[in-house]
């Protein structure tokens, strides 16, 4: 069969979809990735076809209205932290897919992937949570269509929550600005409405089961995470075992350059915290991150960039953000965590997992010194349990279905569209 991937344009989104592909293609299927312009080299660099559709992302002029970006994640203790999501997140996605580029209502990049489905004609499309547009072409061309999450379902909870606001009437436009937004797009290719347009058919989810948000009555196919990051020649300094532990910071691979200004504690107090430990500590920071750090102990190692399939089977912890990405690649490689929250998505949901399964602390006080982080990081080094529930954490992954298990499911789910 025919399966096209469609994603948003940053490596952190590419990503994910890689080993699926991969599966698809080894049991004999041809496969294709969709994406707005910008992550052609990210995708053929992961051996797999690039088709480009739609205007830049930076031609998509979103106003992100009075939201801020640290108030952008799910937090499960909150009932109302939703509201905030989608006043951000419903005007991004109506600016970069259902805002034609001229404003005439015609073109853009729904008009581009139901052209290429069209022609190409796929049997399945798998899509990214943040591109509901690869939906409608999907319905276009009467392939079965489902949602690869890379996080907590933040999208499905934004949405189970406006309809139970919305109430007994359902989704129409004059009560739900996302569908009015989409019903152009809808009309002009002829594609009735539907949720699965926003949540999909189905959704792959690669988050363990203790740390999802589902949404009630959809359909989630769990998904083992494999981890995928790029690939690079590899340092000659990482070829030699680590004399002493060696620690992992990274702020993740789709904030770069901004992460660290929302994080719980500023990077300066993590670089004192770090002196003097007896730790090596590799640092994946961007010369602009390097000068917003002060000064840098002995035992730090900064680098712009690595695979984390490289550096951390070598590594006896990691401190990062929260992003679903790196936690996705801490869990395999059995790595207690220290987590600097930045909360902006899926975050909050992933801290709290990790702490409750004992697998790691969170950094939670915005005034924490840098004693008091150095301590934190100190007993996830030290004390035994952190690594023991770890482990533990990395067999329940194991035990979810790899990307190879669900190929037949996908195959079945197509067969049936």
């Amino acid at each position: 069969m025919r399966v096209l991937f469609v994603m948003v344009p940053l490596a952190s989104h590419v990503y994910p979809n890689v080993s699926l592909a991969h599966a698809l293609q080894a049991a004999g299927h041809e496969v294709r990735f969709a994406s707005k312009p910008g992550a052609e080299d990210v995708i053929t660099g992961s051996g797999i076809h690039a088709v480009t559709v739609g205007c830049s992302a930076e031609e998509d002029h979103v106003d992100e209205g009075d939201v801020p970006l640290d108030a952008l994640a799910i937090d499960p203790r909150d009932g109302e932290s939703w509201r905030s999501v989608r006043r951000y997140l419903v005007p991004r996605l109506v600016s970069a897919y259902f805002r034609s580029d001229d404003g005439s209502g015609r073109g853009g990049v729904v008009d581009d992937l139901v052209a290429y489905c069209t022609q190409w004609r796929p049997d399945l499309v798998v899509w990214d949570p943040a591109f509901p547009a690869a939906s409608i072409a999907a319905r276009a061309c009467g392939a079965a269509h489902g949602r690869l999450l890379w996080a907590v379902d933040t999208v499905g909870q934004v949405r189970h929550k406006t309809l139970e606001e919305i109430g007994d009437g359902g989704a129409v436009p004059e009560r739900d600005p996302l569908v009015a937004a989409m019903m152009p797009s809808l009309e002009r290719h002829g594609v009735p409405f539907g949720e699965d347009l926003i949540l999909g058919q189905w959704s792959l989810d690669p988050v363990p089961e203790g740390a999802r948000l589902p949404v009630p009555g959809h359909t989630y196919l769990p998904m083992r995470i494999t981890p995928y990051t790029g690939a690079a020649v590899e340092p000659e300094w990482l070829r030699t075992p680590p004399s002493r532990p060696r620690v992992c910071l990274t702020y993740g691979a789709s904030v770069r350059g901004y992460a660290p200004r929302f994080a719980t504690v500023p990077l300066p107090v993590l670089m004192e915290a770090f002196a003097g430990l007896d730790i090596e500590v590799v640092a994946t920071l961007t010369e602009e991150e390097i000068a917003e750090a002060g000064r840098i102990p002995d035992n730090v190692r900064t680098v712009d960039f690595i695979p984390f399939t490289q550096l951390l089977p070598t590594c006896s912890a990691i401190v990062y953000q929260g992003g679903d990405g790196t936690f996705g690649c801490a869990v395999p490689h059995r790595l207690p965590q220290l987590i600097n929250l930045s909360p902006k998505w899926g975050e909050i949901a992933v801290a709290q997992f990790v702490e409750r399964r004992g697998a790691g602390l969170v950094i939670d006080d915005a005034g924490a010194t840098a004693g008091e982080v150095r301590a934190q990081l100190q007993r996830i080094l030290t004390e035994p349990s952190f690594r023991k529930n770890a482990d533990a954490l990395c067999e329940e992954l194991m035990a979810m279905p790899t990307p190879h298990d669900l190929v037949p499911v996908l195959e079945e789910l197509a067969g049936r569209s």
